[in-house]
């Protein structure tokens, strides 16, 4: 694994501008719709429109410029892909952390789901990370996304930034009800947004060929006042270590990334 800090988007913007280019992203979305959308189908909801340039090409620039930094794990039937942990996106990809961060994209997700949400301890490698897909055979089995929290207490977020593959984000909602599941196969192109409820939206991405290369940038909103502890913080950072950041992770203490 590369150790070179790498150079990222030349031209950066004010972290106000980019705060302002998702106020108005935020305001041409039809809430009622994104809300009728989630509730209907289970817990997902794709935004209908992309993330606005010029913030998109800020991430996506970085995305590249930090994907030798990614960390490839191969964990049989699970997973076998690369991943940039939160502490790198905080010092290193500040479009990226401005995303992740932005008030205003918190906001319309508690306006939709009807649930007050924070962010995710900072102090965890995986409240954001890139996830990086680049040679063949590379995909992530179907899971949850729990974090550590109880059913409907997690709600993930899937950004597309590089995406020339005929892999598919594949989700399934409502398995257990009448007249399911709900499946959504999709592409994850640049700027396309999904957001979940991680805990109910079973999810998947499927194998890459040869040649093939996919980026997505996530990140995942806890209830407010929710928080994973004892055995299941525990259980969390063994699977981080095991299928997303390598070992050296269990031994790595928390920095003061924001």
């Amino acid at each position: 694994m590369c150790h070179d800090r790498p150079m990222l988007a030349t031209q950066a913007s004010p972290a106000a501008d980019r705060e302002s280019l998702l106020r108005a992203f935020v305001g041409s979305l039809d809430e009622r719709e994104m809300a009728r959308r989630y509730s209907e189908d289970g817990g997902v909801v794709v935004l209908p429109a992309p993330i606005p340039e010029p913030l998109l090409g800020e991430m996506i620039a970085e995305a590249r410029a930090l994907l030798p930094r990614a960390v490839r794990i191969h964990a049989p039937f699970v997973r076998k892909a690369g991943a940039v942990a939160h502490p790198t996106i905080v010092r290193e990809a500040p479009a990226l952390h401005a995303l992740h961060r932005s008030p205003e994209l918190l906001a319309v997700f508690e306006r939709v789901t009807g649930t007050p949400l924070d962010h995710r301890d900072a102090a965890e490698a995986h409240a954001s990370a890139l996830y990086t897909y680049t040679k063949g055979g590379d995909f992530m089995d179907w899971h949850y996304d729990e974090c550590g929290c109880e059913p409907g207490d997690s709600f993930s977020t899937i950004v597309g930034l590089v995406d020339d593959t005929e892999s598919r984000l594949e989700i399934e909602t409502r398995r257990d009800e009448p007249g399911g599941p709900l499946t959504r196969s999709m592409r994850t192109r640049p700027g396309t947004f999904a957001f979940f409820c991680g805990t109910r939206a079973y999810h998947r991405v499927t194998p890459l060929r040869e040649g093939e290369t996919r980026i997505t940038f996530a990140f995942t909103y806890v209830r407010r006042g929710r928080r994973p502890g004892g055995i299941y913080a525990a259980r969390m950072k063994l699977g981080n270590a095991l299928v997303y950041f390598g070992l050296s992770h269990l031994f790595e203490r928390p920095r003061g990334a924001s």
